[in-house]
């Protein structure tokens, strides 16, 4: 899918890193710039952004020649899934699922690198994918395109091949040179997506009611305020204890804290790899994920930021909710009511049942959770979603809450 044409919209703050990029971004096969600054420099910086964008788009740079990186991170819907889907489809033929939920991509540039200060669950950090294997926008990029479930190239050597045979070929040379190696012809690929990502304003627009709100240019109506009260109350929604609303240097929340949590979440039975009994995804400790062995990790995965929530089609890893309504219920009333999520055998309720029951014992008990009767009422959860919708992009100024958040 094309997206409408863009007016690249370069940060300041941005410029130095791009330099630094276009002088090693042509490695053995032309500079594509060296490291030269001003007015040429910023027009190297958009033609690469520029190129990220074509490449972004275009639906031959996969085994079946019919899915883009913007099949599965629509621009109309939030750079996220434009369905219902628990997990999309992809392979040479299309007929292969995924194992996770596509996520959004809108507001990744903030994503720090993956780290474990003492090795606790507590202080882990960052990473890209929602099991933080990728250390950045350009190796997220990478992983899709070569992933026989999703764009299935086959090899790096093939998808080399249709870079230099594409219609913006002439744009790949001028950005970063000519080359033979097909490894760097990839490397650089992942670069111009990453400066697409991290340049063009679409992923990471900040005109949220939200953000107009913290610009003096809107103000919440009285549910959306009760909501962010409950947002913040850490005996209620307790939400910022994960999703971070407190900002350093003026710069926009984005509503995570970059960790890791293990939430319990019900086992989907529409995902095709749950077919298999012995199947678990265990986010941290794979299988995507094999280089960390750590039991207390199993079941852990990174902790989304919220914006566009509202407009999700699936939730969570395994796409096991599909509205957020639904959502705030779980969470609301997982273990003061654990027969509405969870199966029950032979009387028994299954509690934690897309866990191995060794693991379960790492599921997250902080509020929401942990309660024997919900924190929260239904009017809560009402003014919650309310404040929780203020969050999505594209907020024209002055227009009103919908009718039940007035």
């Amino acid at each position: 899918m094309s997206s409408p044409a863009l007016s690249f919209v370069l940060r300041a703050a941005s410029i130095g890193a791009f330099s630094a990029l276009v002088a090693c971004g042509g490695g053995g096969g032309g500079g594509g710039g060296g490291g030269s600054t001003g007015p040429d420099a910023t027009a190297q910086a958009q033609a690469r952004v520029q190129l990220g964008e074509r490449l972004f788009n275009d639906r031959n740079l996969s085994g079946s020649g019919r899915m883009s990186c913007a099949t599965c991170h629509d621009p109309a819907f939030s750079h996220g899934p434009s369905n219902a889907q628990a997990v999309q489809v992809g392979g040479a033929f299309e007929t292969e699922f995924g194992l996770r939920a596509a996520p959004s991509l809108r507001y990744l540039d903030g994503v720090p690198a993956f780290s474990r200060a003492d090795g606790s669950l507590a202080s882990l950090r960052g990473g890209l994918m929602s099991d933080g294997r990728a250390a950045s926008l350009e190796a997220q990029a990478r992983l899709p395109f070569l992933n026989p479930l999703e764009m299935d190239n086959g090899s790096v050597a093939v998808l080399a091949g249709k870079l230099r045979r594409a219609a913006y070929a002439p744009l790949f040379v001028q950005v970063f040179g000519e080359t033979a190696d097909d490894e760097l012809k990839l490397t650089q690929a992942t670069q111009a997506l990453a400066a697409f990502q991290r340049e063009s304003a679409q992923f990471h627009p900040f005109d949220s009611k939200y953000d107009r709100v913290l610009q003096s240019l809107e103000q919440l109506s009285p549910p959306e305020q009760r909501g962010l009260q409950l947002f913040r109350d850490p005996d209620k929604g307790n939400c910022m204890s994960c999703h971070d609303i407190v900002t350093n240097s003026g710069q926009q929340p984005r509503f995570t804290n970059f960790g890791y949590a293990t939430l319990g979440v019900p086992r989907n039975p529409d995902l095709p790899a749950n077919r298999d009994p012995a199947h678990f995804d265990l986010g941290l400790c794979g299988p995507q994920r094999q280089d960390l062995n750590v039991p207390a990790y199993c079941g852990a995965f990174r902790t989304p930021n919220l914006r566009n929530v509202a407009r999700r089609p699936v939730f969570f890893h395994n796409g096991r909710f599909t509205s957020l309504a639904q959502v705030l219920d779980f969470y609301n009333t997982r273990d003061s009511e654990p027969a509405r999520w969870y199966p029950t055998v032979n009387g028994v309720v299954q509690r934690f049942d897309d866990l191995p029951e060794a693991l379960r014992g790492n599921v997250n008990t902080q509020a929401p959770f942990g309660s024997a009767t919900p924190r929260m009422s239904p009017s809560d959860l009402r003014d919650l979603q309310c404040f929780l919708e203020t969050l999505s992009d594209g907020h024209p100024i002055g227009t009103p809450s919908r009718e039940g958040c007035r």
